[in-house]
């Protein structure tokens, strides 16, 4: 029943597998818009009524990438996940406020950015985990 019980390391482990694919995911979701074309991105994002599209597609795509690459590697992460969790409370805001939660439409929905946004706030709160940036410069 040792698995009921885990150890520090493990849960550490657990962590640290959380972050790099959380932060990967969204890295790889930032080199994806840039990949499409800036423009595409923020016509899409001027399409949903945003003032600034161009400046708020560039902001979107930097955090993405940014975020997603201190993520990744475990660079301070207790910031980055709460800088996180306020890109995507601020997606969720202009894209999801006031519709229905559970949806049957594919792609990004309300559900999806808040277990975002409880992911990337989890990491403000418990850190990196085990093999991380953050842990080599502590030591």
């Amino acid at each position: 029943m040792k698995f009921l019980h885990p150890s520090p390391k493990s849960s550490a482990r657990g962590i640290a597998i959380l972050r790099v694919v959380f932060g990967g995911l969204m890295l790889v979701h930032g080199l994806q818009k840039i990949l499409a074309g800036h423009a595409a991105f923020a016509a899409s994002v001027g399409a949903m009524g945003v003032q600034k599209p161009e400046l708020i597609a560039w902001l979107v795509i930097a955090g993405e990438i940014g975020l997603g690459l201190l993520l990744l590697v475990g660079a301070l992460t207790r910031i980055a996940g709460f800088l996180a969790a306020v890109l995507f409370s601020c997606i969720w805001f202009v894209t999801e406020s006031g519709k229905p939660l559970l949806t049957d439409r594919p792609g990004i929905t309300a559900e999806l950015l808040i277990l975002y946004i409880a992911v990337s706030i989890t990491f403000a709160f418990i850190g990196p985990g085990a093999v991380s940036l953050d842990r080599k410069l502590v030591r």
